[in-house]
């Protein structure tokens, strides 16, 4: 970024990562709620147990685990971004500050 500026809108930027993080705490909820109880659900094998159901199951179950530790790492990292956009937000704002305070003691003292 050699000379370009850095333009950023702080309300609307920690307004973004708070509504990420929104989200992630959301897809948690549903992780915690939904997804753990159609996980549950299954292992009751309401498709059946017999040759039909054993070989859906047999497909199905590693989907799943998959699916549920997925869903629930994603639902995790956004919230996670949410909140480190929100940081990064509060960092660059204070470096600005700092950098402004710093300007303006060496036009002082000079």
């Amino acid at each position: 970024m050699g000379g370009e500026q850095l333009s950023l809108d702080p309300q609307r930027a920690a307004a973004g990562g708070r509504d990420l993080s929104s989200a992630g705490k959301s897809m948690v909820s549903l992780d915690n709620s939904t997804v753990a109880a159609i996980a549950v659900a299954s292992q009751g094998q309401p498709w059946g147990r017999d040759d039909i159901g054993a070989a859906f199951h047999s497909n199905y179950a590693p989907l799943l685990q998959q699916f549920t530790e997925a869903f629930g790492q994603v639902a995790v990292y956004v919230e996670s971004l949410g909140d480190a956009a929100i940081a990064s937000v509060e960092d660059n704002l204070g470096a600005d500050q700092r950098s402004g305070e710093n300007v303006s003691k060496s036009y002082r003292t000079s």
